[in-house]
C-alpha cells in the first residue's frame, strides 16, 4: 500500500471517527422528524416509533405538543422509522419516515383522526396518507 493511500485512508478514518463522536453524520445530513398531536376534543396520542436498529420508546402527547427526533440517513436511502399510534382505544400505524418516499430533510407530521398529514395541513386540511390497517392474529 502506498504512502498517499495509507494517508487517504487514515484521514478518511479520522473524519468518520470525529463525525461519530460529534453525533453527526458522516457524508450525508442530518433528518428530522417532528410528530405533532392534532387529534380533535383535546384527547391524548400515545406513539411509539422504531426503526431496524432503534426504538424511541413511548410518548404521551396532550393537544398540540410534539415529539421530535432525528437520525442519519443510511447509504442507500433506505430509512425506515414506522410508529404506533393510539388513541380512544384504537391503534393506528404508519411509516413516519420512509427513504423512498420522503423527500424533507425536517419532516413535519401532524396526527388527526383521519390520517397523518405532512408539512401544509394545518389550517387547510389536505389528506396526503392513510394509516395502514394493523391485522391481529388469534
Amino acid at each position: 500500500m502506498s504512502s498517499l493511500t495509507k494517508i487517504t485512508l487514515l484521514l478518511v478514518l479520522l473524519v468518520a471517527g470525529t463525525s461519530v463522536m460529534s453525533n453527526a453524520c458522516f457524508l450525508f445530513n442530518k433528518n428530522y422528524v417532528q410528530i405533532t398531536n392534532q387529534l380533535e376534543n383535546g384527547e391524548d396520542l400515545t406513539l411509539h416509533c422504531k426503526s431496524k436498529d432503534n426504538d424511541l420508546g413511548e410518548h404521551v402527547l396532550h393537544e398540540d405538543e410534539s415529539y421530535n427526533f432525528s437520525f442519519c440517513q443510511n447509504v442507500l436511502a433506505e430509512t425506515l422509522f414506522f410508529c404506533t399510534f393510539e388513541w380512544s382505544g384504537q391503534v393506528h400505524k404508519f411509516d413516519i419516515f420512509d427513504g423512498s418516499r420522503d423527500p424533507c430533510s425536517h419532516c413535519n407530521w401532524r396526527i388527526t383522526h383521519l390520517a397523518p398529514c405532512r408539512d401544509r395541513c394545518y389550517k387547510t386540511f389536505y389528506r396526503q396518507y392513510d394509516f395502514m390497517r394493523i391485522l391481529y392474529f388469534n
